[in-house]
């Protein structure tokens, strides 16, 4: 499935595909939808996607390396272990009701992303700028935030998230009880 040459695909529908374990290469891909594929361990080489969507798709463990992602929309997927850090730029994504367990955005300029609803376990969002970010309904469980920046980001009945507010910027994010209070963890205090 290496291709040498550009190839463009542009307001196609690709359903049911299966493509494990192969190598797409540069290709342009423009308000294309993917349903219902099986895409898991997939490298996307050279690649560029605009204005795309995924829905109800197997992405785990693709390879993105080299690749440009703008405007794309991640539905009812499961994108589980993938290194969006070596994705190019321009980089804009969102997801909605996905699994991107034990992903890495490391670095990623994030600002006004959506997760929502996802199921974001030991995620890797450390040195990210996730101002404006969507992160409602999340589970965050082991997700790392180091570095990042979270101003105005909105973390409303998402859960089991630690964020350490001495090293990350959290200026007006906004949080719901109960959770919020485990904001207070990082200080090693007792709460009675």
């Amino acid at each position: 499935m290496k291709e040498d040459e550009t190839i463009e695909h542009e307001g196609k529908l690709f359903e049911k595909i299966q493509w494990q374990e192969k190598e797409v290469s540069g290709r342009k891909f423009i308000d294309c939808t993917f349903r219902n594929c099986q895409l898991n361990g997939l490298i996307f080489s050279d690649c560029h996607f605009t204005d795309c969507k995924f829905e109800d798709c197997d992405l785990s463990l693709i390879k993105v390396k080299g690749s440009f992602f703008s405007h794309l929309q991640i539905t009812r997927c499961k994108a589980i272990g993938i290194h969006w850090f070596d994705t190019g730029k321009p980089f804009s994504i969102g997801f909605t009701d996905s699994n991107i367990s034990y992903s890495s955005f490391f670095g990623k300029p994030l600002k006004k992303t959506k997760f929502k609803n996802c199921v974001a376990k030991e995620v890797d969002f450390s040195e990210c700028i996730l101002t404006e970010a969507d992160f409602s309904g999340t589970d965050l469980e082991g997700t790392r935030f180091s570095n990042t920046d979270l101003s105005l980001a909105n973390f409303k009945e998402a859960r089991n998230y630690f964020i350490d507010v001495q090293f990350n910027k959290v200026k007006k994010a906004k949080f719901s009880l109960p959770e919020a209070l485990r904001l207070l963890d990082s200080f090693d205090i007792i709460i009675e």
